[in-house]
């Protein structure tokens, strides 16, 4: 095995939106600082269940709304087809002062296959919970998103579905390691000190389960191999993607170690291999599905390749095809910066179907 190596990295300041490259990047203790740490969530249900976190899944409308950091991470900027942009103060907020307070349900119920959203007549509510986030409302922001949604968001038949929506900062974070035992991997975390310590002093913000989410280049090239088609890595919204590693390695580790710029040493974890939904099957820019005559493709191509990698049982009833890990830094790190060209060393191995 050659040099790996971090080929680029992303932060998603709004979930659902389109995520912005950048050539470095702070741990927090939930992420990469500013990753998921705002959403936009349907008020009254009507289009999704309300006060849930959006993801793009439910509303690929989200795709289409440019999210750009300025003046060092300090000011968000949103722009959006035919609207003026706004931007956003990123640094957290004083809740007394600043909004209403709302109670988010932070992400589980977006990423299901289940109806409903914005193409559908019914409100895309089914799936589970995993928690909830304390966040503030942001008017100024909440009106932008509310025009430029109620504008572009229709069902099937062009019907259009007004709703009022909120974009939302958050100023709680969910510990991972009080989700409720939903899925066997959680429930073995009761009982199995190994499991345990995958979740211990991890947490985040609006992201579907974990801090991190790693993506390999040379897996993304090998699905392109199998699909016959060039297959874009950045819908699989991975904050790190690495080179140098060969197809599907990534896999098997069990803990990497990210050689920072200036002599930081960083370490991630595996949680667990990420069982994807119908958001990589969809442009990162337009939210429209890649292959229109094959909407599900990845599924396909994923699922006849690797059967196995479909439906883990430690998943449970979140089946899905892997692509990329959910990765972890046990809350340790915090403030170490890193850098697109950084090193990364795997420490551990842990074949993905060891259980």
């Amino acid at each position: 095995m050659g040099r790996i190596e971090i080929e680029s990295l992303w932060i998603y300041p709004v979930k659902g939106c389109r995520g912005v490259s950048v050539e470095s990047a702070r741990v927090s203790a939930t992420g990469l600082e500013l990753d998921r740490a705002f959403c936009i969530v349907d008020m009254e249900g009507v289009v999704v269940a309300a006060r849930e976190a959006i993801s793009k899944r439910k509303l690929p409308a989200l795709a289409t709304i440019e999210t750009v950091l300025l003046n060092g991470g300090a000011t968000l900027e949103l722009r959006a087809p035919g609207q003026a942009p706004i931007q956003i103060e990123t640094a957290p907020l004083n809740t007394s002062k600043n909004g209403d307070i709302l109670i988010v349900d932070a992400s589980g119920k977006s990423t299901t296959t289940s109806g409903g959203g914005d193409e559908d007549d019914v409100p895309a509510m089914a799936g589970w919970k995993l928690g909830e986030l304390k966040g503030v409302v942001l008017e100024e922001a909440s009106e932008w998103v509310n025009i430029y949604l109620n504008g572009v968001v229709k069902t099937a038949s062009g019907k259009a579905r007004p709703t009022r929506y909120a974009m939302v900062r958050s100023v709680s974070h969910l510990s991972m390691e009080e989700y409720p035992p939903i899925f066997p991997l959680l429930e073995r975390a009761s009982t199995d000190e190994l499991y345990a310590a995958r979740f211990k002093g991890n947490a985040r913000l609006f992201s579907d389960f974990a801090p991190f989410l790693l993506v390999n280049r040379a897996s993304a090239k090998d699905l392109s191999t199998l699909s016959e088609a060039a297959y874009p890595i950045h819908s699989f919204r991975g904050n790190i993607v690495v080179k140098g590693a060969a197809p599907w390695a990534e896999e098997g580790w069990a803990s990497v170690l990210i050689e920072a710029a200036g002599g930081e040493a960083f370490e991630l974890g595996k949680i667990k291999e990420c069982p994807r939904c119908t958001v990589p099957c969809r442009d990162e820019a337009t939210g429209q599905f890649l292959f229109l005559r094959d909407k599900l493709k990845l599924w396909k191509v994923l699922k006849a390749a690797f059967p196995l990698k479909f439906s883990d049982p430690e998943w449970g009833v979140w089946a899905g095809a892997f692509f990329g890990l959910y990765m972890g830094h046990n809350g340790k790190g915090t403030g170490t910066v890193l850098r697109v060209g950084d090193t990364v060393h795997v420490l551990m191995y842990r074949p993905w179907d060891v259980h």
